[in-house]
């Protein structure tokens, strides 16, 4: 056979090379398509919502783990789900009914529901459980502050102050309550001391200017 027949044998004609890259193409843009169509069903899922499973999946596996109901009822607490959290603290008090975490946290769930007299009932167990619990005595206060029973405020911050005296956040409470009760010479006192121990914080600075 000769070299030119051999060389024609050969070709590959134009519409089957069109063809061959038709269907390449094709078939690329189809496995993009195909995994795109598979990437879209993936769901996405919030860091709160998979740590939520994963506590309540532990939970589910040893009921009587405290620490997973602690970190279950804290990660429901800090996406709003109160009620939910509000029963996982629960739960934990009937395995221990002297857990710190669980009586502080009921109350700043109360608090937040401004339901104050359930909260004063969490914080002021948190504050026998430990009595120098500076955020317990904390929210104590702001609970009282909210009922107008500005006396109060002064106690349970006094009552801290002697184990904590350094605590700014509880003199600024007393300036507060001062304030309210018409002392205003009491007031810029506690506000003095608030900027003892934080110099440029805004709340006394502004609460001194306005004493003025």
């Amino acid at each position: 056979m000769s070299e030119v027949s051999m060389q024609q044998q050969e070709k590959v004609p134009v519409s089957v090379t069109v063809l061959i890259l038709v269907l390449v193409v094709a078939n690329i843009t189809m496995g993009v398509l195909t995994v795109r169509k598979y990437t879209a069903k993936e769901p996405t899922v919030a860091p709160e919502v998979a740590r939520v499973k994963s506590f309540m999946e532990q939970v589910n596996k040893n009921p009587a783990d405290v620490n997973a109901r602690l970190q279950l009822a804290y990660a429901l607490q800090t996406m709003n789900e109160y009620e939910k959290a509000r029963e996982q603290y629960m739960e934990v008090l009937k395995i221990e009914k002297n857990n710190l975490a669980a009586n502080y946290n009921l109350g700043v769930i109360a608090q937040e529901e401004e339901k104050y007299a359930e909260a004063e009932k969490y914080y002021k167990k948190a504050l026998d459980l430990k009595a120098n619990h500076v955020i317990a005595a904390i929210g104590l206060g702001e609970t009282y502050l909210a009922q107008g029973k500005y006396g109060e405020v002064i106690k349970v911050a006094d009552k801290v102050l002697k184990l904590e005296p350094d605590k700014a956040d509880l003199h600024l409470l007393k300036a507060r309550a001062y304030e309210k009760m018409g002392d205003k010479a009491k007031a810029k006192e506690q506000y003095q001391e608030v900027l003892k121990f934080v110099p440029d914080d805004p709340d006394a600075t502004a609460g001194l200017e306005k004493l003025k």
